[in-house]
């Protein structure tokens, strides 16, 4: 083989290459080109976007500007029609009071010496000035009432306008979320007053239920509601004699054992605790707190009395 087709050969491997690399190149080049005009388009749309939510809530704030006009508006005229209402009734007033003077002059003129055809021309002229202001009146009366026509129909135009705006408005997606969390806190609230009206019931019926059950165990006993409380009033006779010595009599335990049952079915409970001396006082307590009574804390002792005890049952 000779130098020339070596050389020649080596020329046709370097073209080859050339070739190839172009062809690359121009491969590279296109899908560039396809993934830069894609991103373009992307962008374009998602501009498109952010201008339509834009516009959206521009318009939204419109709408909602226009119904606070409107509602303030319409609070305007119901308020001028109500002083229009009012000027009526002046107006009114004025006639009758007009109506009484007249009616005195008459009466003034009856006793004066005027001859009669004065009197029957003072009292024409006046009538026609009555009937005069009466017409302006009733004149300005239909004016009015007019008025406060046509402010009744644009009121309730705007009404149904605002309407129409607030049901737009409660057809979005954040005002269906707003509406369905007030009514599950309108649902807690009416649950949450039923359980305290029966919680309350069911206290009345208990605290009623120890006021008869006071009278049976412990003769003499009178218990009184007050409120959510019952007072309960203990006579000198039942008390240890002389005061603060001795032990509590057997009606007295009874009692205290009614109370203490009833106190026990309220969780709320306290009892204060008031008597002549300060042992007995003390003795009710320890009473009333027991094996499986009423904490300490709940029952309290107050300043002393000059006769009987009073135990007053808190249950609010």
């Amino acid at each position: 083989m000779t130098a020339s087709t070596l050389r020649g050969k080596r020329v046709s491997l370097k073209g080859f290459r050339a070739i190839a690399s172009l062809v690359a190149l121009s491969c590279l080049a296109g899908g560039c080109l396809v993934t830069g005009t894609t991103y373009e388009t992307k962008t374009r749309e998602a501009d498109a976007l952010r201008d339509a939510l834009a516009a959206t809530s521009k318009e939204k704030n419109q709408v909602t500007a226009q119904a606070e006009a409107l509602r303030k508006q319409i609070a305007d005229e119901k308020a001028a029609s109500a002083e229009l209402s009012a000027r009526l009734k002046t107006q009114d007033e004025d006639v009758r009071r007009m109506s009484d003077e007249l009616a005195s002059a008459r009466k003034n003129y009856e006793g004066t010496r005027i001859t009669r055809e004065e009197l029957i021309s003072e009292l024409l002229e006046k009538e026609k000035a009555t009937g005069k202001r009466i017409q302006e009146l009733s004149a300005r009366n239909q004016a009015l009432e007019a008025e406060v026509e046509r402010n009744r129909k644009e009121a309730a135009g705007r009404e149904a306008l605002v309407a129409e705006l607030r049901r737009k408005a409660e057809s979005t997606p954040d005002a269906a979320e707003l509406r369905k969390e007030r009514d599950i806190l309108l649902g807690r609230v009416e649950r949450l007053t039923d359980e305290r009206a029966q919680e309350g019931k069911r206290r009345d019926e208990r605290l009623a239920a120890l006021a008869e059950a006071a009278g049976k165990t412990a003769p003499g006993v009178t218990a009184s509601a007050l409120g959510p409380a019952l007072r309960i009033m203990v006579p000198d006779r039942l008390l240890p004699r002389p005061a603060g010595k001795g032990p509590l009599s057997d009606p007295l335990k009874a009692l205290i054992a009614e109370i203490r049952k009833a106190a026990g079915d309220l969780p709320s409970a306290s009892v204060i605790v008031t008597a002549p001396a300060p042992k007995t006082a003390a003795e009710i307590q320890a009473a009333l707190a027991g094996a499986s009574g009423l904490p300490l804390e709940r029952i309290l002792v107050g300043g002393g009395r000059d006769k009987g005890a009073e135990l007053l049952l808190l249950a609010p």
